[in-house]
């Protein structure tokens, strides 16, 4: 996979960097030290997964973008793990947060092989506060299943992305483009009212429309 880092701080980088490229599965990683020059990086548009300092300027909004887009799952990692900051991250559609004071090599594999499916990874400490910050909808705020029926392609493409797949994967089973696929996610995004595929993946399977 291919994954991208953005921090301002050139030594914490560079020895992020270099962590990440002794990791299995890896295959290339790519830096930039602010979210202008990341947004600039050709190299963004086909990353997998982008690790991210939360706090840098423009943090937040930068990680909305990307996870609306679909293009990569986003790790905040920073070394402000309030349970506020945590939220935050999530909320803008981060699929994890990352302490760098208790950042390991054992922990970086085990976070970028969950974020390359999608999955949560949250401080345990964290947990409660991320939980208790998307309540379950109320019946009349929640829409009728009927409203939420996805079509068979739609069902296809995220079944696959529960799976595991990454865009490219998918593209490759069902003999579509990567955009094709981005644009089928997008749609299902939007779709369940969901804010990133991973929520829109856990929606689906809770209620059961894959």
């Amino acid at each position: 996979m291919k994954v991208f880092v953005v921090d301002s701080h050139a030594i914490y980088r560079r020895g992020l960097v270099a962590s990440l490229e002794l990791l299995e599965r890896v295959d290339d990683v790519d830096q930039a030290d602010g979210v202008r020059g990341a947004r600039e990086h050709s190299a963004l548009l086909d990353a997998d997964v982008v690790i991210l300092d939360a706090s840098i300027a423009g943090g937040r909004d930068f990680i909305a973008s990307v996870a609306q887009a679909g293009d990569a799952h986003v790790i905040a990692c920073t070394s402000n793990g309030t349970e506020e900051s945590v939220v935050d991250a999530v909320e803008a559609g981060a699929v994890g947060y990352l302490r760098k004071d208790t950042l390991t090599q054992d922990v970086l594999q085990a976070a970028i092989q969950a974020a390359e499916c999608g999955a949560a990874i949250v401080p345990p400490d964290a947990l409660g506060a991320v939980l208790r910050s998307s309540p379950e909808p109320s019946d009349e705020e929640s829409p009728r299943l009927s409203d939420q029926r996805l079509t068979e392609r739609e069902q296809r493409v995220l079944a696959l992305i529960a799976d595991g797949h990454l865009t490219r994967g998918v593209a490759e089973q069902l003999c579509y483009s990567e955009r094709t696929v981005k644009n089928v996610l997008h749609d299902v995004v939007t779709k369940l009212n969901a804010r990133s595929r991973s929520q829109a993946v856990a929606h689906a399977v809770r209620d059961g429309l894959i």
